[in-house]
This record gives C-alpha cells, structure tokens and sequence, in this order.
C-alpha cells in the first residue's frame, strides 16, 4: 500500500455577520464580524509554523477573508473554488431567526432528523452538496498527494466531505458535527486509509471569542 501521507486541513470561516444574526445563509455573502476579526488573529497564529504547501477557498467574503488570515504567514497564492462554497438554499436564503423553513415543515423536520433527505426550494439537495464534496475532494488530493493542503470552507460542505473522507456515506451527516468558527479539523490520507487528527477543533479560542452554530436549531 501507498505510505505517502496527504495532511488535508479543514476549517471553517470566522464568524461572520449573518452568523451574528442568527441568519440562515447558504450562499449569501455576510462579511466577516467584529469577533470573527478577533478569532482570525488567533486563527492565524495556530497554523503558522505549519507548512502548508497550498491553500484553497471558497469565494465568500466570510471563508476567503479566513484564508487570507491563515496565508500570512505563509504567502501563498489562494485559489478560489465555488465547489467550496456553502450549500445553496435558495428561497430561503436570508431568512430572519425562527422564520427560516415557515411554510416548509418537512424540510424542517428533514434538515433536523434527516438532513440526507433535504432538497431545498430553488436551491440544491444534501445529495447535490455530497457529489461536489465527493468531487471536490478527488481533484483536491489527486493534485495535492504527499502535500499539507488546506481548504477554508463552510460547516455545512465541510460535514459533507468528513463523511466522504471516513466513507460514511450521506445518511452520516446527522452524527457529523462541525460548527465552530474557525475550527480545525485535520486528517492524514494515504493508501492505508484516513486517520482523524482533530475533528472541530477550536483550542486556539478564549472562551469568550467562540461561537457556535447549532444546526438543528436554525
């Protein structure tokens, strides 16, 4: 079997405004928050003796500041991917805290108990998202083997990849939890398998710069 190792990190952008306000966001383009500010010079710090040998984005203010962040210590070229991007909700983009699936309750009870089931009105699917995470990560470590790459995405994309990684397939994204602003999640792939370093990981905040986003309660 294949020894070389491929160092994949994963992290979440920092806290952005739509985050701030409890907002439902998909695609919608927040910029980042005065605490998200804070939590990306801290962010910065943590993976700055790390050498990174590429690092890629999704194009949303909130995620490309966040690679911007970590990519001053290492000067690297940032490439952006809409494949990256957060799952696209559609109509119900925007909508205001307690309000976001109003006229949809099955969606709602779906994206609660059975997020694999979800298809969102003028949007995509949960199944949509795991092909371009399914695809993405192909590209990604097909060009990258043997490398430490990192990719700043979204809580949402990014549980889709996890389950893509360990091969849980869709039905896992349930038991698949990444929530924390500028956590890390870490893994080591080769042809022995994918070992989980770190998994959420937001060591490098005080307490009072985390925040979270709980997905059943949007």
């Amino acid at each position: 079997m294949e020894k070389t190792k491929t160092r994949l990190i994963l992290v979440r952008h920092c806290q952005s405004m739509g985050n701030l306000q409890k907002v439902f966001q998909g695609q919608t383009d927040f910029d980042i928050s005065p605490l998200g500010e804070k939590q990306l010079e801290l962010l910065g710090l943590r993976l700055r003796n790390v050498p990174v040998d590429a690092i890629y984005a999704s194009p949303l203010v909130r995620a490309w500041k966040t690679a911007e962040a970590i990519n001053v210590y290492h000067k690297l070229p940032i490439v952006p991917m809409d494949a990256l991007k957060e799952i696209d909700i559609g109509n119900l983009a925007g909508r205001a805290p307690g309000k976001v699936f109003e006229g949809y309750p099955e969606l709602a009870e779906n994206w609660r108990d059975h997020p694999e089931r979800c298809a969102f009105p003028g949007g995509e699917s949960t199944a949509d998202v795991y092909a371009r995470a399914e695809a993405v990560l192909q590209k990604l470590l097909s060009e990258n083997r043997g490398k430490t790459v990192v990719v700043v995405s979204h809580g949402f994309l990014m549980r889709n990849m996890v389950c893509v990684l360990l091969d849980k397939g869709l039905p896992a994204l349930s038991t698949v939890r990444i929530g924390g602003n500028t956590s890390v999640s870490e893994f080591l792939i080769s042809g022995d398998g994918v070992e989980v370093v770190r998994l959420d990981d937001s060591t490098h905040l005080p307490e009072e710069l985390k925040d979270r986003l709980d997905f059943k309660k949007i």
